[in-house]
């Protein structure tokens, strides 16, 4: 019998490639987002519940019969500016928080899989060098301390309960469906703008090392953690990324080379929510799990600049 996955945020850019991947490898899965409506599915495999993520009842009747839950929604990105710290804890945190206390009640939840943020939790680092889980956490967005009050929350929540919870810490993730009309990550952003002949705002000259990991290699992650053995009440934290770095310089020129045109940028200051160097240490998940790259770089730019040309852009 095949394992049942819920997923909740799962009409978002990772969501949507997770729930393909999951079904590819025979799961039932449960897309639960706040707008499915429009949704046209063919797909058995996949079945979709609109639910807002503060209707807790709702939300844990309605995975009663799912071995693993995957929670991938919040309501910001890391560029958005800190309106209200206090709105974000309501909408991103509070939701967590009353599903677990009610989720401690279902026998059959073997795993909970956080997505957290590997981009942001750790803040700035001093050592220029791949960040390894037990980096000291300090945040310089408020994006990236609502991701790190989830996760106490959820190691507080989860010894008492009869699931697993584990917190993945992905880089800069990216791949088809990414949202190209909201700021959600530079590639997809760069593609456009070659594509559709516009400018593109390029902050510090491009001089930020980042991180940058295929959506599918991430999908792979997580099915490892749904296959690895289960220990109840145990939380346990892994990054998941590309383990290299390049700045955005470098990536922008690699898009340059893949499609055969020039960027035309805009030159702006740096933004004080930005680190300047960011790379993930992924060898925990690699020795424990024995997840691995799949995906390369190149190779993902390619497959995302195929999926872009071809007209694909929400």
């Amino acid at each position: 019998m095949s394992s049942t996955i819920a997923i909740i945020g799962g009409n978002g850019f990772i969501g949507k490639n997770f729930s393909q991947y999951f079904s590819e490898k025979g799961y039932k899965v449960m897309v639960i987002d706040h707008n499915v409506a429009m949704i046209s599915n063919t797909d058995p495999n996949i079945s979709f519940h609109e639910i807002e993520v503060r209707h807790t009842q709702e939300l844990v009747t309605a995975i009663k019969n799912c071995d693993h839950v995957i929670w991938l929604v919040h309501a910001s990105i890391p560029s958005t500016k800190d309106d209200s710290l206090a709105d974000d804890f309501g909408i991103n945190v509070f939701p967590i928080i009353k599903f677990l206390e009610k989720a401690k009640e279902n026998p059959l939840l073997k795993k909970f899989i956080y997505l957290s943020s590997g981009g942001t939790v750790y803040g700035n680092s001093v050592k220029h060098v791949p960040i390894k889980e037990n980096h000291a956490q300090t945040p310089i967005s408020g994006y990236g301390l609502s991701k790190v009050i989830a996760e106490k929350y959820i190691e507080y929540l989860t010894k008492s309960c009869n699931f697993e919870s584990v917190i993945l810490r992905p880089a800069n993730v990216f791949g088809e469906n990414q949202n190209l009309v909201r700021p959600q990550g530079i590639i997809g952003y760069a593609f456009k703008a070659i594509k559709e002949n516009h400018s593109l705002d390029l902050y510090n000259e491009g001089l930020v090392v980042r991180d940058f990991i295929y959506v599918r290699d991430v999908a792979i992650a997580v099915e490892k953690i749904i296959l690895g053995k289960l220990e109840k009440g145990k939380v346990t934290c892994y990054n998941v990324g590309n383990n290299k770095g390049y700045s955005i310089k470098q990536i922008l020129e690699k898009i340059e080379d893949i499609t055969g045109n020039k960027l035309s940028l805009n030159h702006k200051s740096s933004r004080d929510f930005d680190c300047d160097y960011n790379v993930l240490d992924t060898s925990k998940i690699s020795e424990e799990l024995g997840w691995k790259i799949e995906t390369e770089l190149q190779q993902g730019l390619e497959k995302v600049w195929d999926w872009i040309r071809l007209g694909s852009i929400n």
